[in-house]
């Protein structure tokens, strides 16, 4: 029974037509597992590109770099535009700096605000986007480079961070010593038809932490930048308000912080000199006169400014030559003093173009920048001197400037050399890299099916005999 019945199952297999392997079919299984490995590792390696460039590209503040050979630290011989690859000082600290500077050179469609920053040691170029502040009027830096001051923060240029020790205000002028700050209220309210009222102008201590003096200002309006001066003891207070100088003393402050003022200087239409005006021996301060003059270098610009010096006690001028007249110049403000004879100070110079325009506003207001202005120039000041004399020129196109004044009173110029624009910003990277895998995945997408083609050829040939 069992021999037949295995005779018979031996019989129906030899009936039963052979199975058929398609052609290729292990090359095939042998493609794709080769094209899900591949697509595998490309997804690890994606993965570990994010996370990887992530990581890179996490904005960190670095210390500054080591100044290369230098004698000293200096103002340079020459500036330039900073391309749109440099580094932000958030991201890549400068160091003290010997600059703060701005302008239509400086900004771009999309950067408006702007501004660069060089450093004291060598071309180390950075830039600062804090807001719509314009350096040397709202946006100053301390004596020793060390600090921008824009609107109401306060910048440490050697780590890149805003420091706590910042005022409520915007910023009026920096003590000599960069200890004490002078800042005006920005609690304004609106006169009409079109005037502002400043409640108070204080003076903060950076080192209590707190304000030492203020001075109610009444229903005046203080523009920033250079309508205050703190003497060089930091002890006294000389404020413009309108048409007078108020001086105040720190110590007569009570136990709110507020003085008066112990005298009020007239101006007779003049204007104080700016966070420089007091002389060094603290007895009087630096006030320009404007007039207008017939053979004046720009014919179209005729606003010509005269320093003269007052005696705190009485605002008489003090005997002495006359200091040189700044012919065709948009604004003066007084850094420092190298002597009760020389003065220096940032002026601004006319376009070809520029027309001046005469003021029938309140001596005390004024733009925060010129218009007109092209340029920036640092000036020395001489009793007797036929002319002024030209420290340093911006380029065309830099209209806005604050240098650090300790450099500028002390003369210390350094020989520029190749510019160094730190690494590139986080914004660049991150351009770069989008770009790159836009670009990169769709070739690496062709790449991978060129060489399934091939792989497909090869096997094919394989089958047909052409291949061993």
């Amino acid at each position: 029974m069992s021999a037949r019945l295995s005779e018979a199952l031996r019989r129906l297999a030899d009936d039963v037509p052979p199975a058929r392997v398609p052609d290729g079919l292990f090359d095939a299984a042998r493609t794709r597992h080769r094209r899900r490995r591949a697509a595998a590792a490309g997804a690890l390696a994606v993965l570990v590109l994010f996370l990887g460039t992530g990581y890179a590209l996490h904005p960190v503040a670095l210390p500054s770099p080591a100044a290369p050979h230098v004698d000293a630290p200096g103002l340079p011989t020459r500036l330039v535009d900073p391309p749109l690859r440099t580094a932000s000082v958030r991201d890549s600290a400068p160091g003290a700096a010997a600059m703060l500077f701005g302008g239509p050179a400086v900004r771009t469609d999309w950067f408006e605000t702007r501004m660069g920053v060089l450093a004291a040691e060598a071309d180390r170029y950075r830039v600062l986007d804090a807001g719509a502040f314009t350096p040397g009027f709202d946006a100053l830096l301390s004596p020793d480079g060390r600090y921008a001051w824009v609107g109401a923060s306060l910048l440490d240029l050697t780590s890149g961070r805003f420091t706590p020790d910042r005022t409520d205000g915007y910023p009026l002028a920096f003590a000599s010593d960069g200890e004490r700050l002078v800042y005006a209220d920005d609690d304004a309210a609106f006169t009409p038809p079109n005037t502002y009222t400043t409640p108070y102008v204080g003076v903060y201590d950076r080192e209590s932490g707190k304000d030492v003096l203020r001075v109610r200002v009444g229903t005046a309006w203080i523009p920033p930048g250079r309508t205050a001066a703190l003497s060089p003891d930091s002890g006294e207070l000389a404020l413009q308000v309108r048409d007078e100088i108020w001086l105040t003393r720190v110590a007569d402050a009570g136990a709110d912080g507020v003085a008066d003022p112990y005298r009020k200087l007239p101006l007779h239409g003049g204007r104080l000199g700016g966070p420089g005006s007091w002389l060094p021996d603290g007895r009087a301060v630096g006030v320009l006169d404007r007039s207008t003059c017939a053979d004046c270098p720009v014919p179209a610009y005729r606003r010509t400014w005269t320093l003269s010096v007052r005696s705190t006690v009485d605002a008489a001028p003090r005997a002495g030559a006359a200091f040189p007249p700044l012919r065709s110049r948009t604004f003066v403000q007084l850094l420092g003093w190298r002597s009760a004879d020389e003065a220096v100070a940032l002026v601004g110079v006319p376009g070809p173009d520029a027309v001046d325009r005469p003021e029938d506003h309140d001596i005390a207001w004024s733009p925060y920048h010129e218009p007109g202005t092209d340029r920036v120039e640092l000036v020395v000041l001489r009793r007797g001197a036929p002319a002024p004399e030209v420290l340093f020129r911006t380029p065309e196109g830099i209209t806005d400037l604050t240098v650090a004044a300790d450099l500028a009173i002390d003369g210390a110029v350094r020989e520029s050399g190749r510019p160094d624009y730190g690494p590139l910003p986080f914004w660049l990277l991150a351009v770069g890299f989008v770009v790159a895998l836009v670009v990169g995945l769709p070739v690496l997408s062709l790449l991978r099916r060129w060489h399934g083609r091939r792989l497909h050829r090869r096997a094919a040939r394989r089958r047909s005999g052409e291949l061993p």
